[in-house]
Order: C-alpha cells, then structure tokens, then sequence
C-alpha cells in the first residue's frame, strides 16, 4: 500500500506561486507532485475571489521508495514553512497523508 501526501496552501499568491511550490517539493522530496483540483475534493467548489488561492499538491509514496513517508512529510513541512516565512499575510497551510493507490498503479 502506498501513501499519498497532500500539501494545501491557502491564501493571497501570485499567478506562479503553484509551480514554484511543485518544484520546492519536488527538489526537497525527490518525489514527483502534481497539482489536484479543488473540484475532486469532496464538498468543495473551485472558487477564485479577492485573490485568495489555494494550491493543493499531492505525492504518492510507495512502500518500496528510498525515502521514508516521514522523512517525505517532514521535508514537505520545512518547504511549506519556508513559504509561510517569505509571506507578509498569513496562509492556511497544511500537510495530511492518507492511503493511497497501489504502488503497482505508480510505476511511472
């Protein structure tokens, strides 16, 4: 079984603050992210207002990765703060796992 990680940010960021992030996550995780739509979130719709963004990034960690799921969270959680850091409004941020697909699904 794998676990999927999923980094949310939410708050005033410019037009190329979401790839900016994929490539921070990607350097620091050596995973490879991709950007998941708001619409797949359960009761949730993609609203774009007063400048407010949220940007969700997710990974998916098999079981047979080098790097550990704590050792990918952790790091994931230094990028997200360091993005807090360089910000003077404050952004919502978050980092969940969750099971994920099968890792045979990933082989990409």
């Amino acid at each position: 079984m794998a676990t999927k990680i999923s980094v949310s940010v939410k708050g005033l960021i410019g037009l190329d603050e979401p790839a900016r992030m994929r490539v921070e996550l990607e350097a620091e995780t050596g995973l490879p992210w991709r950007p998941q739509e708001i619409a797949d979130i359960a009761d949730e719709e993609a609203v774009l207002s007063g400048g407010i963004v949220e940007i969700i990034l997710v990974a998916v960690v098999s079981k047979t990765a080098e790097m550990t799921v704590s050792a990918a969270v952790d790091a994931a959680k230094q990028v997200v703060e360091r993005w807090r850091g360089e910000r003077l409004d404050g952004l919502d941020t978050s980092v969940d796992t969750e099971p994920g697909p099968d890792s045979a699904d990933q082989d990409d």
